[in-house]
């Protein structure tokens, strides 16, 4: 950036240096200001739109305050995050949910397979065909299970609570902003999601600072209830209440004219050196059960063996104003009783194995798909499976398939929560075309791209490793596995805070000099 295009942005465009997790906090935004938003490697961000995109040229930026197009080497651009549109549904099919060797992990319908790849179809991107040795996993998902909700797009149609409680500070809102909602103050927000008898609400979640929320489900009322003055709020049917926190998640049924008490506690090891996790809450009436899943591990199911308390079908959600939460890519979905589980095959096997979910186990080959049933080639011959009775596929991988150079790699954030890496060649309003060792070359649609994470700066000369981010680490622990200070590793990331490390975030260390 030029310093008279410096000097433009700070002073028009009010480029200023903050979280991403603390853009709508402050105040709410003018629905005519630009919601996409551009960060920068000192910390800085500008809102605006992305008009283009292409390796010899960056990014192109559009501002209502600047006088035309600017462009910005991608060498200083850390991410870019877009107001993306909720996904539309994919035709019956073979429904899937795909994780990749590194990490990535998406939604499609299996169509079939070649002698190299896996064929599925997705919504974000149409057809792909993903390299066998690419794929962690493909779990099946059951047949005819509706997805009830997914969003949020906007917050019309939820009820904004106040909450009177003079140990949580002065009440405020939930706001909503580029696919998700937010909360610095307390606040309260729910809407009657039409829970069913059986429920998957699965939602990403970001904290900055202590972790306190409360999620109700399966209640009828939609302001907030205050537990410790309950006998005195307007009437009300039972509910569940989950309590987060840093260290522990907690299950309360909540009943009038019945006495709180708590089914049990399970802890978080580690949780409180975390700032985003993938939280996934699970129900059942039949039987009587309640269940919290993070990162994809089942952390604790209770039985409530004094009956189900749950009386509507609605969530609520309260942020207890103990620092920023963002909350997004909520998703409510039927649910069969069936958990999933990680892959556990070693990444650098063979053969591809084949999980059902009476627990039996196929070694060998997937060859393709008849009609809905999984052809499986093992060294007893070939048998059929149909789809309905596989838990997942682990398939035979290779574990640097899917690398990429620092300079060109993008990792790229989807409206419906998913999440690919690639190389990005080419954005135009028509398509977002992209290349990756995985899936070969495939135009994304742009409403479909949340956030755009640019590696480019990560590959500076003055660059010993990157660092990712794992369960537990500190700056200072980091600093003593790498061999470097902390002052050098702060330096070396402007926009890094001590206090928020999230898992997965990649930290530069710098070379000793």
């Amino acid at each position: 950036m030029t310093e008279a295009t410096s000097k433009l942005v700070r002073s028009k465009c009010a480029l200023r240096s903050a979280l991403g997790l603390l853009l709508a906090l402050g105040q709410a935004v003018a629905s005519d200001t630009p919601q996409s938003t551009i960060h920068f490697t000192n910390g800085d961000w500008l809102r605006g739109t992305l008009a283009a995109y292409d390796q010899s040229g960056g990014v192109s930026w559009e501002h209502p305050d600047a006088g035309g197009t600017m462009q910005f080497n991608i060498s200083r651009v850390t991410e870019l995050t877009l107001d993306g549109e909720a996904p539309d549904a994919l035709p019956p099919g073979n429904l899937c949910e795909v994780m990749l060797v590194n990490g990535d992990h998406f939604r499609g319908n299996l169509t079939g397979t070649t002698e190299q790849h896996y064929l599925l179809d997705t919504w974000h991107a149409g057809k792909l065909q993903l390299a066998r040795k690419s794929v962690r996993k493909i779990a099946p998902l059951p047949r005819g299970l509706k997805t009830i909700f997914q969003g949020p797009e906007n917050d019309d149609g939820w009820t904004h609570g106040k909450i009177t409680n003079e140990t949580i500070g002065e009440s405020g809102n939930w706001r909503y902003h580029n696919g998700g909602f937010h909360a610095k103050p307390a606040a309260s927000i729910a809407k009657d999601l039409k829970l069913p008898d059986r429920s998957r609400l699965s939602f990403d979640l970001e904290w900055n600072g202590s972790l306190h929320l409360a999620f109700a489900l399966y209640t009828d009322t939609l302001h907030p209830i205050s537990l410790s003055t309950k006998e005195d709020e307007p009437d009300f049917g039972g509910f569940y209440s989950i309590q987060l926190n840093s260290y522990s998640v907690n299950l309360l049924p909540v009943k009038k004219h019945e006495p709180l008490t708590y089914l049990g506690q399970a802890t978080l090891p580690g949780f409180r050196n975390e700032t985003n996790s993938h939280i996934e809450f699970f129900a059942s009436k039949p039987e009587k059960m309640i269940a919290v899943s993070i990162n994809g591990k089942v952390i604790r199911k209770w039985t409530d063996h004094d009956g189900f308390v749950g009386e509507g079908t609605g969530v609520r959600i309260v942020h207890q104003g103990r620092g920023a939460v963002r909350i997004a890519n909520l998703r409510v979905e039927e649910w069969d009783g069936r958990f999933q589980e990680p892959p556990t095959q070693q990444i650098g096997a063979g053969n591809d194995l084949v999980k059902l979910i009476n627990n039996d186990r196929m070694e060998g080959m997937v060859i393709g798909i008849i009609d809905d049933k999984l052809q499986v080639k093992t060294a007893e011959g070939e048998f059929p499976v149909p789809l309905d009775r596989v838990k997942q596929i682990e398939p035979a991988t290779t574990k640097t398939i899917l690398d990429m150079p620092l300079k060109q790699r993008v990792i790229t954030h989807l409206s419906d929560g998913s999440q690919m890496t690639f190389v990005l060649d080419r954005w135009t309003k028509d398509g977002a075309e992209a290349s990756s060792p995985g899936f070969g070359k495939a135009t994304f649609r742009p409403e479909s791209i949340m956030r755009m994470e640019f590696q480019a700066h990560l590959a500076r000369a003055d660059i010993k490793t990157i660092y990712r981010v794992q369960q537990g680490d500190t700056i200072n622990s980091i600093a003593r596995k790498r061999g470097a200070s902390v002052q050098a590793i702060l330096k070396a990331n402007p926009s890094l805070k001590p206090g928020q490390l999230r898992i997965g975030q990649q930290v530069i260390i710098p070379l000793n000099k």
